[in-house]
């Protein structure tokens, strides 16, 4: 399976794990909303961290959660943040977040949140992210309407990271339209789903991800049966594309395990 890119560190890096509910418990001023700016287009980033020890995980998430409720406060540009525990392996922590655009991602990079919550990180012994996805978002569009991103109050959301590879050139204008449609199908006829992302791989055109995420495990299980859904994954399986694989959880096997829920960006 082809998940792995290593990149410049994502800050914005938060998570808890199942098995440790006490971080979400930290005093403070409570989870903040993804700012509401969000277009069709945007800079989306997946990342995840691993290898956390047992003992770091509470330290690595408080600093984390601070992180990024002070980007989403105070940087404009970044418009939200998902950081998912991966359900599976407890010591692996999935983000993935979205910039107004590249500059945007840049400078929050380079801020000071995400280089504090980074020390910090570096410090406990996590690794450094690897990297499925940084790159621009396609429109979610049909018919010459576009369908805008929801705001999903910045709780705790099913999120889900799809990977799809083997777009041969005679499929990939086909492939971009019913995704497209996909994706405005889903934010316009489906309340549970809160954010659909679809992201062309800029260094391999036969590569594609989705970051798509849904008000619980039930709303993803509808969409994956709603008709916009099936549509898109009946040209998978005639074009011989091969997905699709989850990057929360590293699965292939199929829909059983495709994502997790996030955890609320708070300050400590």
């Amino acid at each position: 399976m082809r998940f792995s890119r290593s990149l410049a560190p994502l800050a914005l890096a938060t998570t808890i794990l199942l098995s440790a509910p006490a971080a979400m418990a930290a005093g403070g001023a409570g989870p903040i909303a993804p700012n509401k700016a969000v277009d069709s287009s945007e800079y989306t980033v997946v990342a995840a961290y691993e290898h956390i020890p047992a003992a770091a995980v509470n330290a690595v998430i408080t600093a984390a959660q601070n992180d990024a409720y002070e980007s989403l406060k105070h940087e404009p540009g970044t418009l939200s943040v998902h950081v998912v525990p991966d359900p599976v392996t407890t010591s692996r922590l999935v983000v993935a977040a979205t910039f107004k655009d590249k500059h945007a991602f840049e400078v929050h990079e380079h801020g000071w949140f995400e280089r504090g919550f980074r020390a910090v990180a570096a410090l406990k012994g996590a690794s450094r992210p690897v990297t499925t996805i940084a790159g621009t978002s396609l429109t979610a569009a049909t018919g010459g309407k576009e369908a805008h991103e929801g705001v999903d109050e910045g709780g705790s959301v099913f999120t889900v990271v799809a990977e799809f590879d083997n777009v041969q050139p005679q499929w990939r204008d086909d492939f971009i339209a019913i995704a497209q449609a996909d994706g405005y199908g889903s934010l316009t006829g489906e309340p549970g789903t809160l954010g659909f992302f679809f992201v062309p791989d800029p260094a391999d055109p036969t590569r594609f991800v989705f970051l798509e995420t849904f008000t619980s495990l039930d709303a993803f299980v509808a969409h994956k049966l709603d008709t916009p859904a099936q549509a898109y994954l009946d040209l998978v399986a005639r074009a011989g594309i091969v997905g699709p694989k989850f990057f929360v959880t590293g699965s292939d096997t199929g829909f059983d395990q495709p994502g997790g829920y996030s955890v609320p960006n708070q300050r400590s």
